[in-house]
């Protein structure tokens, strides 16, 4: 039985990397159709919606998808009635947040067709985050194919939609219905298999609902600070530049976004060893952070110093010659983020299982309140140059703060051994790529990868047992 476990936990592990890489793209390819149907303008206006609607979504969320999760997986757990309720008030929750949203866009310096899409794009956001929620069940019973097939059927649909559409001629609120009908496919794929294994029937047990609201409240403040330092910059923008300046950065961003799901699906494979050696063995714990701080590193590097040489031709895939002017250069300077945000991955996730998510609420909501002072003073005078440094700065800070958190109550801090090796590789990749000059990106990816790949194993940053132990 253990080593079936064990079988199928690799077997949805493997399906959720490969359904990611798969979805991560066609999302990159849907964003070059419609950067350059759309223009750099109207382009702004559509990531501007985007990021506004994201926002009220990460506060809808209210952190139910972990208590689901946390509460179905108990011995004797009643899942009808804990799904039913936590459903339920998902549902609800989206509803008045993002009716808010709608109306408090009326209030924003946003033309008529940012105001309808806003509308319209709401429903997107409605059916992603009530399938996310669902997404437990199939993480209890190991069936993370399903959501898998989910992902990639809604996003095949959203693209053929937007294909057809701009053949068309039909406008930019199609391109936001098209992710609607993409995201409502998405959670019809997956309410239909979440059926097979637990009844699922709306229930509003208001004594269930005040105790999740109680043990989530610390888990949604975290939550909603995160999201105003993640997505602030682009709705400031829109607010004090004009709608090319946000098509600019959104490109670089939409970049950026596709890149760091890495370490959140790898966190996510050790998060269950994290919890439980935070409390049984803090030396284990000790270990298998430091590993995961090593592999992680060893992910970051090259990614940034890759990002940095091959701007331009990643640029020119994605949104095309209009974007070339400006957008490389922001996403040169985004790039160095991704180090933080990988870090930022394990740091987050170790606190939690540490227990200490309340502390965490002090470093995010400093990390929101710097990011929105940086920005008014960087946006004002560098525009999107400025946004992709407030990024990086509050990155930066709450990473550390985070690390200090970690440190402090584990008395451990990680060594930076094999992170200096992962450095050294991944300058060398840089110097190699940048002495052969201008190539396209799949010959840049081959050659830089190669090139690190060897730098590693001669500076030997990771061993055998190293390797071992990450597969097991």
């Amino acid at each position: 039985p253990t080593n079936m476990i064990v079988r199928r936990i690799a077997f949805n592990t493997i399906i959720s990397v490969a359904a990611r890489i798969f979805g991560t793209i066609i999302a990159l390819v849907n964003v070059g159709f419609i950067t350059r149907y759309l223009g750099k303008d109207i382009f702004g206006e559509y990531v501007t919606i985007l990021a506004f609607l994201s926002i009220f979504s990460i506060i809808a969320d209210f952190g139910l998808y972990s208590l689901l999760v946390r509460d179905i997986s108990r011995p004797g757990a009643d899942e009808k009635k804990i799904i039913g309720n936590i459903f339920s008030l998902r549902i609800i929750s989206l509803i008045i947040v993002l009716a808010a949203a709608a109306g408090i866009s009326l209030f924003f310096p946003y033309s008529a067709m940012v105001k309808s899409g806003v509308i319209i794009g709401a429903f997107s956001f409605l059916f992603l985050s009530s399938s996310q929620v669902l997404v437990g069940i199939f993480q209890k019973y190991l069936k993370m194919n399903r959501v898998a097939l989910a992902e990639i059927i809604g996003r095949i649909i959203n693209l053929a939609l937007i294909i057809w559409f701009i053949q068309m001629k039909l406008g930019f609120l199609w391109i936001i219905a098209a992710l609607t009908f993409g995201s409502f496919a998405n959670f019809a794929v997956t309410f239909f298999y979440a059926r097979r294994f637990v009844p699922i029937v709306l229930q509003f047990d208001f004594v269930f609902w005040k105790k999740i609201f109680k043990e989530a409240l610390p888990i949604a403040i975290s939550i909603a600070l995160t999201a105003v330092y993640f997505k602030v910059a682009i709705i400031m923008l829109s607010i004090m530049k004009p709608a090319d300046h946000v098509g600019i950065y959104g490109v670089a961003y939409k970049v950026l976004e596709n890149l760091i799901f890495f370490p959140a699906m790898f966190v996510g494979v050790i998060m269950p060893l994290l919890s439980d050696y935070a409390v049984s063995n803090k030396e284990k714990f000790k270990f298998i952070f430091q590993k995961s701080f090593d592999i992680i590193a060893l992910m970051a590097m090259p990614i940034v110093f890759g990002v940095i040489v091959s701007a331009k031709s990643i640029i020119l895939l994605i949104g095309g010659s209009d974007f070339l002017t400006d957008t490389p250069l922001v996403l040169q300077i985004l790039a160095f983020a991704v180090i933080f945000i990988f870090f930022g991955n394990l740091f987050g996730n170790s606190i939690i299982a540490l227990g200490r998510q309340k502390t965490a609420i002090w470093i995010y909501g400093g990390g929101a309140i710097f990011n929105i002072v940086a920005n008014v003073i960087m946006i004002s005078k560098y525009s999107y140059f400025g946004a992709a440094i407030s990024t990086i700065f509050t990155e930066m800070l709450v990473t550390i703060l985070m690390l200090f958190l970690i440190s402090q109550n584990t008395n451990f801090f990680p060594s930076i051994k094999t992170a200096f090796k992962a450095l050294v590789g991944s300058l060398t990749m840089y110097a190699t790529l940048s002495f052969i000059g201008d190539l396209n990106l799949l010959w840049n990816i081959i050659i830089g990868a190669t090139t690190y790949c060897v730098v590693i194993y001669l500076l030997r940053a990771l061993n055998r047992n190293d390797l071992r132990l990450f597969f097991k």
